[in-house]
């Protein structure tokens, strides 16, 4: 079946259908600071028709064109509009597809990570409630792309409806030839399978992924070749992330001009807010600048202390300029991998988790205590300097707030820093210490009230 014959098969039975989940407009208004390309369809297709993302949104003509221009066409696309996958790390999406696209095997895999891989991130929530087809369509681009006859999209274990939502998805695109032998009447035969995933920090690591595809427990490993040379059962292996894919789809189906594609990043506002969002904004809008606009007030009327930016390992970020050299950062600071990179913190899950009571009316030292306590309930364990930095850490901040600690104390919480980041595997070990190193480096003067003078100055 062509493409121009789906459509029309697809115009016909949609004309006789009723809204399949009533989901149309379900989400919040688009915001004027925003810029969709992977949430582009939000709120204007159901996500239960696939007919209506066919017919709507042009749906699966990205595929259609994919298989027009080749594999080393698709690739050659992405690398022109300089793609970086959304999954944290940034590592250039046309690299990572044409080096498994080149490794050799009888055998290939494509992961879907759609795990919101913590409580305050509802990347994977939004994207596949309100559009799995655009996921579905960028990761069988990927597929055909890299040479893959098999797909897992792994997903939160208790996104019920999520999960449903996929299944009839994949059940239809059975139905309309875009799932099994000869897609759309080419030569690429390929299939999907949903995995239902307990969400957490380690189980987003892409090693710890394939672990659990492979029944075993999840914990990452050292790699000694990417997962796109070695993977899933030792085979290449291209990971991506949900969102990654949904502007891959948006990309190829030319809604997105090349320069721009990958120029958003989706994100979650939380914590001490008036209403928590999930929104899709232009790289380079700073983090100070993207909190007004969705607040609709200013960051003095906000009364923000801080905010931690990428998730629970991400680092905080404050009102004013910090010490040079410190980890942490400036509201002002520009959402883009380099300059959150510089700030010492990770793009990561791009969650941005507002403190609120303004500068006095929060502790950094419990701010950084209560960060700590969470990643070292998160820790896998695997490794020592994370399993054990995390856990002393927790116990030396508990310390200093019970006004039992010394100056030395700092030092050797900086030593166990530095011992996490050389000597972990995974993403979670490494980057533990950015919230502690960043609220020293904002707010040195809270450490020092209760180190110095014995008090806190969230009490005064």
């Amino acid at each position: 079946m062509d493409y121009d014959r789906l459509k029309a098969e697809a115009t016909a039975r949609r004309a006789g259908q009723e809204p399949v989940c009533g989901a149309r407009g379900a989400v919040v208004d688009v915001g004027a600071f925003e810029r969709r390309v992977a949430l582009r369809n939000l709120g204007r297709v159901d996500p239960g028709s696939i007919e209506d993302y066919i017919v709507t949104c042009d749906g699966y003509s990205g595929l259609h064109r994919a298989l027009s221009i080749g594999r080393e066409g698709v690739i050659a696309e992405l690398e022109k509009a300089g793609l970086r996958g959304r999954g944290g790390a940034g590592y250039l999406t046309a690299l990572k597809w044409r080096t498994c696209r080149e490794a050799e095997a009888d055998e290939k895999f494509v992961v879907c990570d759609a795990i919101d891989a913590h409580p305050w991130t509802r990347t994977a929530q939004t994207l596949l409630g309100g559009d799995p087809h655009s996921v579905l369509e960028g990761l069988l681009i990927g597929a055909y792309a890299v040479g893959a006859a098999q797909c897992f999209l792994c997903v939160n274990a208790d996104y019920r409806e999520q999960i449903a939502l996929l299944r009839d998805a994949l059940d239809r695109m059975r139905d309309c030839g875009l799932l099994g032998h000869g897609i759309l009447s080419s030569e690429f035969s390929c299939d999907v399978e949903v995995c239902a995933t307990a969400g957490s920090l380690v189980a987003g690591e892409e090693t710890a992924l394939i672990r659990i595809l492979e029944g075993k427990q999840a914990l990452p490993y050292l790699r000694f070749e990417y997962p796109a040379v070695q993977g899933l059962h030792e085979k290449p292996t291209l990971v991506n992330n949900l969102e990654t894919l949904a502007v891959v789809s948006a990309l190829l189906q030319g809604r997105a001009g090349a320069p721009m594609a990958g120029d958003t990043k989706i994100v979650t506002i939380c914590g001490d807010v008036e209403r928590e969002m999930t929104v899709e904004v232009p790289l380079g809008m700073s983090i100070g600048a993207l909190l007004e606009a969705a607040e609709g007030a200013s960051l003095g009327e906000l009364g923000v202390k801080a905010v931690q930016f990428g998730g629970p390992t991400g680092a905080f970020f404050a009102a004013g300029s910090p010490a040079s050299g410190g980890v942490g950062g400036s509201l002002d600071t520009p959402i883009t991998f380099e300059h959150i990179e510089a700030a010492g913190s990770v793009m990561g899950s791009a969650t941005l988790r507002v403190v609120g009571g303004g500068p006095d009316g929060v502790c950094a030292v419990q701010m950084a205590r209560d960060a700590m306590a969470y990643l070292q309930e998160q820790s896998c364990g695997k490794c020592t300097s994370c399993r054990e930095g995390t856990l002393q850490l927790v116990d030396m901040l508990d310390d200093i707030l019970d006004s039992r600690a010394t100056a030395e104390d700092l030092e050797l919480m900086l030593e166990l820093c530095e011992a996490m980041r050389t000597g972990s595997i995974c993403g979670l070990g490494k980057n533990a210490g950015a919230p502690l190193l960043s609220a020293l480096t904002l707010f040195g003067d809270d450490f020092d009230a209760h180190l110095h003078d014995g008090h806190c100055p969230a009490k005064e």
